[in-house]
């Protein structure tokens, strides 16, 4: 879907959930069945998914572990909000290239030292290539920030550290 039909689709809900805010209402579900040792399948409505751990951590190491699927997530939410904001603000956002690395010490989790359990912090780089000007791509990714649902599903004790990098295309 193009820029302007990604705009048309999220005002025509905007309007719809204005006259109805039960149309904003929504539930997810996932079910996971443990399999041998830690790995997993899990089903999120029609979706398949297997998780494991890695070899090092006890699993076999068949399929990503849940921290893996966890940042994959976060980076694939993160490039699409980008697209997003950047249609409905009426912004050119031609190419997204997103990397987030965790840091965490695995001796919180595993009760071994009074530290953090989990993300510590976040390193989120964005480069983006539009022909916008610059405060606008900007405010696009500040905007699609503030709004993204992952980013404000996670801990707000995980310090957050966002780079962005602009790279400036001519208008065609």
């Amino acid at each position: 879907m193009n820029a302007a039909g990604l705009k048309d689709l999220f005002e025509r809900k905007r309007r719809a959930m204005e006259k109805r805010p039960a149309f904003a209402r929504s539930t997810g579900q996932a079910h996971v069945r443990l399999c041998d040792g830690f790995c997993c399948d899990v089903e999120e409505g029609s979706w398949r998914t297997r998780i494991d751990q890695s070899v090092e951590a006890g699993g076999t190491g068949t399929a990503p572990h849940p921290a893996q699927m966890m940042r994959a997530a976060i980076v694939a939410c993160l490039a699409m909000g980008y697209r997003q904001w950047g249609a409905r603000l009426d912004v050119a956002i031609d190419e997204v290239q997103v990397d987030v690395l965790c840091e965490t010490d695995v001796r919180g989790q595993l009760g071994i030292a009074d530290v953090p359990i989990g993300w510590e912090r976040m390193l989120i780089d964005v480069c983006i290539a539009s022909r916008a000007p610059e405060a606008d791509v900007r405010r696009v990714v500040e905007t699609a920030d503030r709004f993204s649902p992952l980013l404000a599903n996670l801990s707000p004790a995980i310090k957050r550290v966002h780079r962005l990098r602009i790279i400036h295309q001519e208008a065609v």
